[in-house]
């Protein structure tokens, strides 16, 4: 139960970090030079790509996760305590 729990975390954290703080899927469009209004799902949506990366992080090694849970919690009251 522990395990599923830091999943949910690392991914809902990595995937508020990849699109409102660190703004990628911006920056992809920017590239690609999609038009305004476009979507990018599920890499602009934190709902979407947290949905998917705890899919993945399902399948990951406990260490990783552990890693990934660390890392973007850390950016991530980093960022809302600023």
């Amino acid at each position: 139960m522990k395990h599923i729990l830091l999943i949910v975390l690392a991914s809902f954290t990595f995937a508020y970090y990849f699109v409102e703080i660190a703004g990628i899927p911006s920056w992809i469009k920017k590239k690609l030079k999609y038009p305004w209004g476009k979507r990018l799902k599920p890499l602009d949506c934190v709902t979407c790509l947290s949905v998917w990366t705890a899919f993945v992080l399902f399948f990951t090694p406990v260490l990783i996760v552990k890693f990934i849970a660390v890392i973007f919690t850390a950016g991530f009251v980093g960022y809302k305590i600023k």
